[in-house]
């Protein structure tokens, strides 16, 4: 039965028509509205990025301060502290006793980190973490002491010199106004995640260098196990407790010309703490100075990219053990990492430590974020840096040139950088004069020469007679070696490409300037020992905090709460892609020169890395956009995973390298070794020490290290270094003579003997064919005391058991008074 409704047929489905039309619309609408929305909040959220982007070229002042730490924030902190000193106490006591280390740390604590955190709070405006509080303060405390103790060694009051922290130690506890601010709050404290990060990042080069010295013998026990460098270096210390100014007490009468903070601060240290000066310069010396120097690195870069919990960890490992990848397994490329030199060359400890102090106060200076006392904080600091490693003050110098320079190109003069520069530009004229006395220790401008010295180089150049050079060979070790170096400190690259960000913001181009600076110097010049590295090695922890920035930059864009997996998933990626492309490129290695005179296997190797990192850059950018997180252009994503894959690689063989320590097996003594002293002859130089005056003189005749065709390596420094005391003539290599010698003749310092023959023939008669009258001419020209015969060197003749008195007798020492 139809149903009759009254209305024309066909009205109800127009109707149900035009209502779908209608619900369409406003679905459209909707969806408009929403885009719209969208739209709106990506433009906030973008311009609130920007203006955080524009807060690293000048941030602001502090508002208000965060919400306070639950109490399980700052006990897993503190366990990460705990983690940290547990392990160097544990390295320190594989060669030390206990006392010493308990005597150490205490000083550290209460003689140099305290009074110095004190000074840097009082000096500072602002209280950013306890991580740059205290690693800061205990560098000022260092700069503090080595200065206040040269300044009291003229009037032979060296072992008081530690009293300054007294003093400051009184005023800050008493001065209610000064209490206050030392014992204010941080404004950003750490994240936890960020604490054991930097403790990782931390360990990785204390154990690096700790571990593997353990496992060698103990100083001065096996003549196998020798360190000439080190015993040249704890000379000198022993010469700062006594001498001023510093002399090279194994060639009697010589003065040292050379950056010797660091010796006048561990001399500072031995008689603070009473500890032995071999324990302080092999054993646990280096240890805090390199905690404090690399967790510095977290408070530079978080000057770069405020607030991120990765980029300061990450230029921490970059600095301390990575910065170079090296594609070959026949031979490795430049080691820039600081384990690789902070132990045996314990002044580039102090002054890279000393740089990183002065560019983080540099940047807050040049971007007006200062008080009146971070000027004078500064400048403290730069006065200590002057002579703690030649190298510092002339790269802060060129970073402040390229601020002034960029300033200028705007229009603008850049008055700060002028008055830093100006101030010291003074100081380093009066450590020219002062410090290193006019010597330039053979370094001299011979562009590209570095490239025959370093890399793969010897593996590949046709023998040359010497002083010629294998061009074509130096262009394959240049471009190999900086192809290394970009890879490992990849972020660099990303820097270069954002400068439009940073361009205007004069701390970041002081930055910029130290590492250019520190590159361009290395591959200018050169100098015996290839000690011109260290113009690099300088720069390289200023280096890492702008490649974590660069690549953190990068990442800012399309960050959230997920994005840091990919930070580590292409860090470890690029450790594993180095380690595949090592061992295929291993399964094929073959001589890099072949018979015929051909090179081969000189590209697949960087192919193989270069294509797998960029295989994992690739993965980890289509993982990101496929699993659910939109944000980011892949082609941004992609290069911020591949430069993080590059530092990741960097790692690879320096962590392998840890992986594989094992107890060391040395190999059969033969006279081709630079071979050190036995126990006894050890334990002779130590019986001097303890029986002969301060001002007492030691006639010896050990004088080479080894000896060969070529001559005599004369690093022989350990009969002073033990003894502490002036010997006339033990080695003669290090010294401003013979430096200046291989600067004039170009002739190696091995080849060079001693430059007064006479002198010499005087000293080395004596232990051959003693007569009453040669004796007296040591005891009456020279004003010997004491002789220290060395069997094992050339023949000692029992004739001067009659002549003089035998007081120490081993079979591999005599030790004779002269009467």
């Amino acid at each position: 039965m139809a149903i009759v409704t009254g209305e024309p047929p066909g009205s109800l489905a127009e109707r149900r028509r035009e209502a779908a039309v209608r619900r369409e619309t406003a679905r459209q609408l909707e969806r408009a509205r929403e885009i719209e929305e969208t739209r709106l909040r990506e433009a906030a959220r973008m311009r609130a990025r920007s203006r955080t982007m524009r807060s690293v070229i000048r941030p602001p002042q502090p508002a208000a301060r965060q919400a306070p730490e639950t109490p399980t924030a700052r006990l897993v902190k503190a366990g990460a502290g705990v983690a940290l000193a547990v392990l160097a106490i544990w390295l320190m006591a594989g060669h030390a006793s206990g006392d010493s280390i308990v005597a150490l740390l205490r000083f550290w604590v209460f003689g140099l980190t305290l009074p110095g955190f004190i000074l840097w709070r009082l000096a500072s405006p602002f209280r950013h973490n306890l991580v740059e509080d205290v690693a800061a303060g205990s560098l000022v405390g260092v700069a503090i002491l080595l200065l206040v103790y040269m300044g009291v060694a003229p009037l032979g009051l060296q072992q008081w010199a530690w009293l300054w922290a007294a003093p400051v130690l009184m005023a800050g506890v008493s001065v209610p106004r000064w209490r206050r601010r030392v014992l204010s709050k941080v404004e950003r404290p750490i994240n936890p995640v960020t604490a054991w990060l930097i403790v990782a990042a931390c360990a990785l080069p204390l154990y690096g260098t700790g571990r593997y010295r353990n496992l060698l013998p103990a100083p001065y026990t096996d003549a196998r196990s020798n360190s000439p460098d080190m015993a040249f270096h704890q000379a000198l210390s022993a010469s700062a407790k006594y001498d001023f100014p510093l002399q090279a007490p194994y060639v009697n009468g010589e003065q040292m010309d050379y950056h010797y903070f660091w010796h006048q601060f561990t001399a500072a240290t031995s008689w603070a703490t009473g500890i032995d000066l071999t324990d302080l310069v092999y054993t646990i010396g280096w240890v805090p100075l390199l905690i404090a120097g690399t967790a510095l690195i977290f408070a530079l870069t978080d000057r770069l990219a405020p607030s991120s919990r990765w980029a300061g960890p990450l230029a921490i490992a970059v600095a301390s053990i990575g910065g170079t990848v090296s594609a070959y397994p026949q031979g490795s490329l430049l080691s820039e990492g600081l384990m690789n030199y902070v132990w045996g060359s314990p002044t580039q400890n102090l002054g890279g430590a000393l740089i990183t102090l002065l560019a983080l106060i540099g940047v807050d200076l040049l971007r007006g974020r200062s008080s009146p006392g971070t000027w004078v904080m500064f400048v403290v600091i730069a006065a200590a840096g002057s002579g703690s490693k030649a190298t510092v003050l002339p790269l802060i110098i060129c970073g402040l040139a390229l601020v002034v320079f960029v300033r200028l190109c705007y229009g603008r003069l850049a008055r700060s950088a002028v008055l830093i520069a100006v101030a010291l530009g003074g100081i380093f004229a009066a450590s020219i004069v002062v410090v290193f006395g006019m010597h330039s220790s053979g370094l001299a401008v011979k562009p590209w020469v570095t490239f025959a010295k370093i890399g793969i180089y010897p593996l590949i150049a046709d023998p040359l007679p010497s002083g010629q050079f294998d061009h074509s060979a130096m262009w394959i070790s240049g471009i190999t070696a900086c192809l290394g170096l970009v890879l490992g400190s990849a972020g660099l690259i990303i820097l270069t490409g954002t400068a439009a960000r940073w361009f205007r913001d004069p701390g970041m181009i002081f930055l910029v300037g130290i590492s250019i600076a520190g590159f361009c110097a290395m591959i200018l010049t050169d100098q015996p020992g290839t000690s011109q590295l260290y113009f690099h090695r300088t720069a390289v922890p200023v280096i890492a905090a702008l490649a974590a920035a660069g690549v953190w930059m990068l990442v800012f864009w399309f960050a959230d709460k997920w994005s840091d997996l990919v930070v580590l998933a292409s860090v470890v990626g690029g450790i594993g892609a180095t380690a595949a492309a090592r061992a295929i490129v291993k399964a094929d290695a073959k001589p890099f020169r072949q018979a015929d005179g051909s090179l081969h296997g000189l590209i697949a190797p960087w192919l193989w890395t270069i294509g797998l990192l960029l295989l994992v850059a690739v993965v980890l950018t289509v993982l990101w956009k496929r699993g659910g997180h939109r944000r980011g252009r892949p082609t941004r994503i992609a290069m911020a995973s591949f430069a993080l894959a590059g530092m990741g690689a960097g790692l690879f063989l320096p962590m392998q390298a840890m992986a594989e320590y094992k107890p060391v097996v040395l190999a059969p003594q033969t006279d081709k070794q630079l071979l050190g002293p036995s126990r006894t002859q050890a334990a002779a130089a130590i019986w001097l020490r303890d029986h002969a005056a301060p001002g007492e003189l030691i006639a010896t005749n050990a004088h080479c290290a080894s000896k060969s065709t070529l001559g005599c390596d004369a690093r022989h420094f350990w009969i002073s270094a033990l003894s502490e005391r002036h010997v006339l003539i033990e080695g003669w290599g290090y010294t401003n003579t013979l430096n200046d010698l291989v600067a004039g003749t170009g002739m190696g310092p091995n080849s060079l003997p001693f430059w007064d023959q006479p002198r010499l023939q005087e000293n080395d008669i004596v232990f051959v064919a003693p007569t009453r009258d040669n004796l007296r001419v040591l005891r009456e020209k020279y004003g010997v005391r004491w002789l220290y015969a060395d069997p094992t060197q050339t023949i000692v003749s029992s004739t001067l058991n009659s002549l003089a008195t035998l007081r120490f007798k081993a079979s591999d020492a005599l030790v004779y008074e002269l009467p």
